[in-house]
């Protein structure tokens, strides 16, 4: 007979989709005729970005499209321009059903891109890159809490997280940045949006949030000398949005994805001050957790009948709390052959990050990927490309051992010439996620009891059991039959791990 319990439970996330599918961007691409000709491409890169992604009718669909920007020195005057194109992609994946509550999580990867011209006003670009998918559903773990006396229980108590709900909003920041105190700019050779985003205020199943868009632009000031010149500008936004479960008491851990970006120049006749439209679409997802201390049961046995317990192993999350770590990294980038006269623009395109605990406490690692636009020793332009591998110890609790939602990111570059072949870089390295302690526990799932099986009663008047040193009263209750509370009472015993060897007595039911 199969012992009927109370119904008790905690949520975690689970991922009932996880899966990558490799995209394919081909272009053949003729230079428009306001570009000069190609006399050496510099730089092929490949940017997916998503435009909107939905989950409904146990099918993922995520649409977007694919930015393919080719830096080339052109043959008039040995100056930087740029040619950019797009396509659109389209991508969906089944689910066996869809989830009540979940959050889709998406995140894509350049593999490769290969540029040849054809000609200096043809070139064809072959690329691919990888877009992941992962959706996160509440899974409950169901605990067992047997309501029958007979059955005697070893618990264990321990502080967990409970997954009340899920929030995640997709919306779009819009903003004009003035660009009048600036050069002007004619022409956009590169740019990059990155956002952070915190919570303010959490409120029975909302969150009110605040953020900061970070525009970083590379643009041409000059199209006829070729001057360049950079803008790093920082727009704040607002944003509430729904979550299910979240107030003032839960411990909210969240991910902001850059969907996508667009920047552009206006070309307002009426106006003498330029500026940019700078329209970035946002995806953020929170997890909203409630700790609570529950009594685990990890081992049962009936004292009427002959029994045979179940053990399952489940997964907890405790001490869940918001990690954000910056720290300086000191990189050296070198040039053999050329030399390097003048830096014209410093960006990290991407950065690596693996966690794993150690006996330092939680550790993040990874790689740096530098990008540098420079000009040699005679003035030519020359593009350098160095991946600088970081180790970082996060100031985490000690016994973190995972980190959710985990991100890093460069910022703020600065940099001196050591000599004509080295650049000397600083950056703010930053990491941020939910650190997290993840255990797996071993208990019990259930205990099936036999009942035509009753245990055969002790004549004796009068049972002693001499115990060894560092023996567990649980073991001897249950070898003998008996109830642990009762075994611990008679022989006046605090602990149920002997400190000492001693004779027990064995109390009869």
């Amino acid at each position: 007979m199969e012992q009927n319990q109370q119904s008790r439970s905690f949520c975690l996330p689970e991922a009932v989709l996880d899966t990558v599918a490799e995209q394919l961007a081909d272009l053949d691409v003729t230079l428009p005729d306001y570009c000069p000709d190609i006399e050496k491409i510099l730089k092929c890169t490949l940017t997916p970005k998503i435009s909107s992604k939905s989950l409904s009718g146990g099918q993922v669909q995520v649409d977007g499209f694919c930015v393919v920007n080719v830096l080339y020195v052109e043959s008039a005057h040995k100056t930087v321009r740029c040619c950019e194109q797009s396509v659109n992609f389209t991508q969906s994946f089944a689910l066996s059903k869809t989830p009540e509550e979940f959050a889709v999580l998406t995140r894509t990867k350049p593999e490769y891109v290969n540029c040849r011209a054809l000609s200096p006003r043809r070139l064809v670009m072959h690329g691919a890159f990888s877009l992941y998918v992962r959706v996160l559903a509440k899974a409950k773990t169901e605990l067992f809490a047997p309501e029958d006396d007979s059955l005697e229980t070893l618990t264990r108590s321990v502080e967990l997280c409970d997954l009340r709900g899920f929030g995640q909003e997709q919306f779009t920041v819009s903003e004009e940045v003035s660009v009048a105190d600036k050069p002007s700019v004619e022409a956009t050779l590169l740019s990059d949006v990155s956002a952070s985003v915190s919570i303010d205020k959490a409120v029975s199943g909302k969150l009110m949030l605040s953020g900061e868009l970070n525009l970083r632009l590379f643009y041409l000031s000059d199209v006829e000398t070729g001057e360049t010149s950079k803008l790093d500008y920082l727009i704040p936004f607002t944003q509430i949005i729904d979550c299910s479960g979240a107030d003032e008491d839960t411990r909210n851990i969240l991910n902001c994805e850059v969907m996508s970006y667009d920047v552009r120049l206006k070309n307002d006749m009426l106006s003498d001050r330029p500026s940019l439209a700078v329209d970035c679409r946002l995806c953020v997802t929170v997890e909203a957790y409630e700790p609570k201390t529950e009594e685990l049961v990890t081992d049962a046995y009936s004292t009427e009948y002959l029994s045979a317990p179940s053990f399952s192993q489940i997964r907890t999350l405790s001490d869940i709390s918001e990690l954000d770590v910056s720290g300086m990294e000191k990189l050296s980038v070198s040039v053999e052959d050329g030399g390097v006269s003048k830096i014209l623009d410093l960006y990290a395109d991407s950065v690596s990050l693996d966690t794993a605990p150690s006996e330092e406490g939680l550790t993040a690692s990874g790689n740096i990927n530098l990008c540098m636009l420079a000009l040699d020793g005679e003035g030519f332009p020359i593009f350098v490309e160095r991946s600088c591998p970081y180790r970082r110890v996060l100031g985490s609790p000690h016994d973190s051992n995972v980190l959710m939602f985990p991100k890093a990111s460069a910022a703020n570059l600065s940099y001196r010439l050591a000599d004509d072949n080295t650049a000397e870089i600083r950056c703010e390295l930053r990491i941020t996620g939910g650190a997290a302690k993840q255990e797996s526990l071993r208990t019990v799932s259930g205990v099936e009891v036999f009942t035509d099986k009753p245990i055969a009663r002790e004549e004796r008047a009068l049972t002693l059991y001499f115990a060894a040193e560092g023996e567990n009263l649980w073991d001897i209750a249950k070898s003998h039959n008996t109830r642990l509370s009762l075994l611990m009472r008679d022989n006046d015993a605090d602990s149920i791990t002997l400190d000492s060897a001693r004779m027990l007595l064995i109390p009869r039911l």
